[in-house]
């Protein structure tokens, strides 16, 4: 488990972050979410122990960000938004370099780097010095370094930037089998359609938490539950109807829309339906991660 308290970060004279406070289960899709300048990466900075707050504290299974730093990072892995590797050195042996670095048993490494390379279609070109790799190529390869030595607790900060379609939907699914090995991912993203497929919790942040939840709870707390009815007859008819049921509603052309519903849908579309209206379709309305980003951050920018 992640538990961070009171968490602040300035930098000459200028708040990074402020205030926050929060817990992140171990074996949980954490999504961080933000605009640029939020704290995001900065964030995840202070929970890998590469550099320290200036106020607060956060805990790693316990472990003090403070006292036991190195112990943090042997069980940290790291996906930064601008990956640095020896570029003269071949993609082998950039993983051996740093497999060793992080004390793995040197008779598993090649073992392990085969397996990586190959999930991401990089095996056939490992011997290329990393120079000559595509941006995207260069992202894959250090998503690879992020995992290579099993950590328990992985950090990605926008883990599809420079990727194709089809790569990046190999790596939203691989962070799900991470979540299934019972690994805990913390993952900042701008990609909102990617934050609703993977997040168990999402956290918005704005140099402090905005609002925290699962996608549902944000949808909830922001928009209320509305039922949409559509229904074909007298509009006049409908709004009757919903005076004398008592419902708080909104009426559009062809439709009614039932806000924070009290009473049960079947009640409503019995009472139309016996007025002599015609129900099509019965459903909650929905709204998109994006708009409740957009609401939130406007509301607190």
């Amino acid at each position: 488990m992640i538990e961070i308290q009171n968490l602040k970060k300035v930098f000459e004279g200028v708040t990074a972050i402020e205030d926050i406070s929060l817990k992140i289960s171990k074996g949980e899709v954490f999504v961080l979410l933000g605009p640029n300048g939020a704290g995001k990466t900065t964030t995840i900075r202070i929970l890998t122990c590469i550099i320290k707050p200036t106020g607060g504290i956060a805990y790693i299974d316990g472990m003090s960000i403070f006292d036991e730093s190195k112990r943090i990072r042997k069980i940290s892995g790291l996906l930064t938004e601008n990956p640095g590797f020896y570029e003269r050195f071949n993609a082998v042996d950039n993983l051996r370099f740093f497999s060793k670095l992080y004390g793995m048993d040197e008779n598993i490494i090649d073992e392990d780097i085969k397996e990586y390379l190959e999930i991401f279609h990089l095996w056939e070109r490992r011997y290329e010095p990393v120079g000559n790799f595509s941006k995207g190529m260069k992202q894959k390869l250090a998503l690879v370094r992020a995992l290579i030595h099993d950590p328990e607790y992985i950090y990605l900060d926008e883990p599809t930037a420079s990727l194709d379609p089809e790569t990046s939907k190999i790596v939203r699914d691989f962070i799900r089998e991470l979540k299934s090995r019972g690994k805990t991912v913390i993952l900042s993203t701008h990609n909102l359609t990617e934050a609703e497929y993977l997040a168990d919790h999402i956290g918005v942040l704005n140099t402090r938490i905005v609002a925290m939840g699962t996608p549902e709870d944000l949808k909830s707390r922001i928009f209320g539950k509305r039922v949409v009815i559509e229904f074909q007859g007298d509009a006049d008819k409908a709004k009757a109807i919903m005076e004398e049921l008592r419902v708080v509603y909104q009426l559009e052309r062809g439709k009614v829309i039932i806000l924070n519903p009290g009473i049960k849908n079947s009640v409503i579309v019995g009472k139309m339906v016996e007025n002599g209206l015609d129900v099509d379709y019965v459903y909650e309305e929905r709204h998109s991660l994006e708009e409740i980003y957009l609401r939130l951050v406007s509301n607190h920018g």
